[in-house]
């Protein structure tokens, strides 16, 4: 074959490449215009601090998590008795009150809950660490309780101010302990559907036992506390708002999950000794 032949061959090849390089099927186009929509969501632009739009700042709750090894159940309650008794026993030098101990029923389990709300901020805060740090008889307990443990969490959170004032509850109940992952830069958003839809969720006005956002831990971390009196009772209350306010509930859904990375869920049971039941 002569040069000739070989350049006007591959002009042709080239020729019947180009076209077929720049189609794209109208399918592609809508399907990437629909997801695009749904993942590819703009930062809201932050004109305050999280904490000065939704929460009071001098308000902060902790929320620790315990993993007790399994064959020490009834040893780790006992010392978690005996840290409870300390603390009551200088409320004229610590600051803070107890929202609740629970153990795990549905999800981890071994797992210990326990919700504490510290008025006076950081500073309150700041006064216990320095207190506990030269108290003998903390670390005492605290020595009988850490070789009982697997593995051990504490973070701090704000409350969310359109939710409910916390409320101790009387026996018995269960509550639900809902964590929201949230993608950076949505907690704007996220606050500001939940403003309305918690006025749609606790259509009882007793379900609601607190809301907040993190601080000092997992950053933008959600947690929604829900209160029941059985699994049958969450069933049904979660069914309730599905059908007295569908149209309602289906866009606050539809407009949240994508601001979500992961969620969990983990049932609570209050131990004897908590102060909600």
């Amino acid at each position: 074959m002569n040069s000739g032949c070989v350049l006007k061959t591959a002009s042709l090849l080239r020729s019947a490449a180009l076209p077929v390089r720049h189609i794209q099927s109208s399918t592609s186009l809508q399907e990437k215009g629909f997801l695009g929509s749904f993942f590819e969501r703009k930062v809201e632009v932050q004109q305050q601090a999280h904490s000065d739009k939704f929460a009071k700042k001098e308000r902060i709750t902790e929320i620790q998590s315990h993993n007790v090894k399994p064959d020490s159940i009834d040893k780790y309650l006992k010392a978690q008795e005996n840290l409870i008794g300390y603390v009551n026993a200088n409320q004229d030098v610590l600051h803070g009150q107890c929202l609740g101990n629970f153990s795990v029923l549905i999800g981890d389990q071994d797992q210990f809950v326990h919700i504490w709300r510290y008025d006076g901020g950081y500073h309150a805060i700041d006064e216990n660490l320095k207190f506990l740090e030269t108290s003998k008889d903390y670390k005492l307990i605290m020595n009988d309780m850490k070789p009982l443990l697997r593995s051990r969490e504490s973070e701090y959170f704000l409350q969310f101010s359109f939710w409910p004032e916390v409320e101790m509850r009387n026996p018995s109940h269960i509550y639900e302990l809902r964590s929201y992952h949230l993608k950076p830069g949505t907690m704007v958003e996220w606050g500001n559907y939940w403003a309305k839809a918690i006025k749609l969720r606790d259509y009882q006005h007793t379900e609601a036992y607190m809301g907040l956002f993190s601080q000092i831990g997992e950053l933008y971390n959600v947690k929604h506390i829900w209160c029941y009196e059985s699994l049958e009772a969450r069933q049904q209350a979660r069914e309730v708002v599905w059908q007295h306010t569908q149209d309602q509930w289906q866009e606050i859904v539809a407009r949240t999950v994508p601001l979500i990375r992961r969620m969990s869920s983990r049932v609570l049971k209050p131990l004897p000794s908590s102060t909600t039941q």
